[in-house]
């Protein structure tokens, strides 16, 4: 059986979640429009800037794609972690004394903490591999 101050810390750790996930996506928003903005001009003719910007695009899409799976499989390892969160949560109320409930509930919370970070960092790695895929081919792009 949950208490309300029980409640309310769950809220205030899915809280916290929800601004970090928002101040992360707001940064990668960004950072992505600073990005766009130092695209570099091609002087060269129409067509072979057509033929870059193609070959960009081509290049660029599977670059979204492959990024887009690896997210994918993030996505369904969090999950699965979010699963078994839950049930660990449903489990803490069956405490028998309240050392096992303390002892229960600081588990979770690590267990919940660790799992923020990881999610963190695997969003933030992701970030930066395609920001340096961008970067690498904006660079054979311009040249």
């Amino acid at each position: 059986m949950t208490t309300k101050t029980e409640t309310n810390v769950y809220d205030q750790v899915f809280e916290n979640m929800k601004k970090a996930t928002d101040a992360g996506l707001k940064m990668q928003q960004e950072a992505i429009a600073q990005w766009t903005a130092l695209w570099p001009a091609i002087p060269s003719p129409q067509s072979v800037w057509v033929d870059k910007v193609r070959e960009f695009q081509k290049q660029w899409g599977a670059v979204l794609s492959e990024l887009a799976h690896r997210h994918r499989t993030t996505l369904d390892q969090q999950y699965e972690a979010a699963l078994e969160s839950f049930e660990e949560a449903l489990q803490i109320g069956e405490s028998s004394d309240p050392e096992e409930f303390r002892k229960r509930t600081e588990q979770f919370i690590r267990k919940t903490l660790d799992c923020m970070r990881e999610a963190s960092e695997a969003q933030m790695k992701e970030y930066q591999e395609a920001m340096a895929k961008l970067s690498e081919l904006v660079t054979k792009a311009g040249s």
